[in-house]
């Protein structure tokens, strides 16, 4: 995110009333580290209220590294952190480097929240804390089975909306396009208490690829003439869009770990054949 769209998004977030509190998160945001330090020193300034970072500390190499890392985080204004604890982490961020991390955190913050606790425990079982361990290595030696959808039980937050129902759908159950039938997204879409911004400024509840506001105007007026690709997923669901606005969409025959997978392939399908412009940003589709 520029330092423009940052500043854009912080002045528009300081107008909502209703607004509790912020986190940054990402991708991993402390690859571009002055970019966050920008954007806390920018929540302040506009007085928006920071809860925490969101990081996987993978830059936390050493205990001096990690101590200094988070005194300049809290110094611009971050209250705490929340350090992801991985398999899918750990094929590049060896397990030594989170708990420097942790440690770091809980030394400058008074403690920090691991996501999660589960997984670390059965990660410190691995016999060497210094090393990467590719996700199949790391389950072999765990004794977790790949393709039996443990690895979606660990890593619960995991949503089927991008490249992780592409890759990560070996062994779970699957269901045809059909039992989704109905299966309406209004309540999803209009569910504000957790949202997130992407880079572009586009505001999204739980399904990323699909937004009708964007920091130019964050409660605008939706309706089937403006954004009717998202009104019918919104009163309808995937299987009313597809009956509607792609009849020539074949679904996989092996069917979809649920209807978020489904919307996907569908959006993509879309994306690719017929503009709708509430079907951003385009990054989401060209994976």
């Amino acid at each position: 995110m520029s330092e423009g769209m940052i500043d854009q998004t912080m002045s528009a977030l300081s107008k909502e009333r209703s607004l509790s509190g912020i986190h940054f998160g990402g991708g991993e945001c402390s690859l571009f580290f002055d970019r966050l330090l920008y954007a806390i020193r920018s929540a302040v300034k506009h007085g928006v209220r920071i809860d925490y970072l969101e990081t996987n500390g993978g830059w936390c190499v050493d205990d001096q590294t990690a101590v200094d890392g988070f005194k300049r985080l809290r110094d611009a204004g971050l209250p705490g952190v929340l350090i992801s604890a991985s398999l899918f982490h750990l094929e590049f961020i060896p397990l030594k480097v989170t708990k420097t991390a942790i440690r770091a955190a809980n030394k400058i913050f008074g403690g920090a929240f691991v996501w999660t606790d589960e997984v670390l425990r059965l990660m410190e079982r691995l016999p060497d804390h210094s090393k990467k361990y590719p996700i199949q290595e790391s389950c072999r030696l765990l004794g977790i089975n790949p393709s039996d959808g443990t690895l979606w039980q660990l890593h619960s937050y995991l949503n089927p909306c991008g490249r992780a129902a592409r890759q990560l759908t070996d062994g779970l159950r699957r269901y045809p396009a059909e039992k989704f039938s109905g299966d309406a997204c209004g309540q999803v879409f209009r569910s504000t208490s957790h949202f997130h911004i992407d880079p572009h400024g586009n505001l999204f509840t739980r399904c990323p690829g699909i937004s009708v506001a964007n920091m130019d105007n964050l409660h605008p007026t939706v309706v089937a003439t403006t954004a009717p690709f998202f009104m019918v997923l919104h009163e309808g669901g995937p299987t009313e869009a597809c009956k509607q606005y792609a009849p020539e969409f074949k679904p996989d025959d092996a069917g979809y770990i649920g209807k978020c997978h489904f919307c996907l392939e569908l959006r993509k399908h879309m994306f690719e054949r017929r503009t709708f412009a509430e079907l951003r940003p385009a990054e989401m589709y060209r994976f």
